[in-house]
């Protein structure tokens, strides 16, 4: 990978608007997070995503800035730069040309991916995936997202769809999913999965230490309380969080049997909060499920690039988009 040149990342969040310049390696020279602020409308935010790369161009050694990628949550069309629906955003962003009104705003181009695949651009080029010929990639939060990499690039599919690892369903007439079906892996292994079947069980009254933990207020309940309660050894804890790795672990099994990968890659703030009887219970459920591959050569590993996936991921994809620099990272 080339050492010359800066490009700007771009990570559309639900909450937060995070953008990172790189350098020519993938390091992060400059960052900046803004509040998404959703509710005011994709003016508002394409508005403040404008300026904060603007910001980044100018703080690149000379401006030399190459290329814009941005991450957005859902769906989208790659070759045009419009989203089509990005559900977890008030308004879902249908038909909104982003591309181009960046290209307006800012004069440069902007090229977009889905942000579950720019974490997978990330985790493979420089992360916990980087030199596998095929790997497969979850990232765990309020949904679950996923990214594929076959052939040693990623493999983004028909329109840039290919990788929606949580919507497997692994629980047939389960739980609605925004995505329309019923039991997908997403709702029943996310973060807001987790809490559900957490609430639901204190509102039983089964005997647990969440309704204390979280000071009586069922809504500070969070994967993060779950799993210190698990750590204690709260019975009801541990069930729960091993209730949700058993469903992610069975759609790691179904993606393991598809696509044969020489690692699985987990990530995402849930997947991190959760700790390790999560971790484990994914883990032992997919290599249990797992009986046409040959599962003692498939590495699991958790995400390297935390925090910063996304945005690197981003901005390596808009490098790799508009010709500049190395094609050895494999994102095409």
């Amino acid at each position: 990978m080339t050492e010359q040149g800066y490009d700007v990342g771009v990570d559309l969040g639900g909450t937060n608007l995070k953008l990172a310049l790189i350098d020519g390696a993938g390091r992060i020279i400059e960052r900046s997070t803004v509040p998404t602020l959703a509710q005011e409308g994709h003016e508002a935010v394409l508005g403040r995503m404008a300026e904060g790369i603007r910001q980044l161009a100018a703080a690149a050694p000379g401006g030399a800035v190459g290329a814009v990628g941005v991450g957005v949550p859902g769906v989208l069309d790659m070759a045009t730069g419009v989203t089509r629906d990005l559900p977890n955003l008030p308004g879902k962003w249908v038909d909104v040309p982003v591309g181009p009104i960046l290209r307006e705003a800012t004069g440069y181009e902007a090229h977009l991916l889905n942000d579950v695949r720019a974490f997978t651009v990330g985790e493979h080029a420089l992360g916990a995936a980087k030199g596998a010929e095929t790997a497969a990639c979850f990232a765990v939060g309020t949904g679950i997202g996923g990214g594929l990499v076959t052939h040693g690039k990623v493999h983004f599919g028909l329109g840039g769809a290919a990788g929606e690892l949580g919507h497997q369903i692994v629980l047939p007439e389960g739980p609605r999913c925004t995505c329309g079906n019923r039991g997908c892996v997403e709702p029943l292994a996310n973060g807001p999965g987790i809490v559900g079947e957490a609430v639901r069980r204190v509102l039983q009254g089964f005997t647990t230490e969440l309704g204390h933990l979280a000071g009586g207020n069922l809504a500070a309940i969070t994967p993060a309380l779950v799993a210190q309660a698990a750590a204690d050894g709260d019975e009801v804890a541990i069930e729960v969080l091993e209730r949700a790795g058993y469903f992610l672990g069975l759609a790691v099994a179904s993606t393991i049997a598809s696509v044969a990968p020489e690692v699985v890659v987990i990530g995402g703030g849930v997947a991190q909060e959760a700790g390790p009887i999560y971790w484990r219970a994914m883990e032992e459920t997919a290599r249990s499920h797992s009986h046409v591959t040959d599962i003692d050569r498939i590495a699991f590993k958790p995400a390297a690039l935390g925090y910063d996936a996304g945005v690197i991921g981003a901005a390596l994809w808009g490098r790799e988009r508009s010709g500049i620099g190395s094609r050895e990272s494999g994102v095409g």
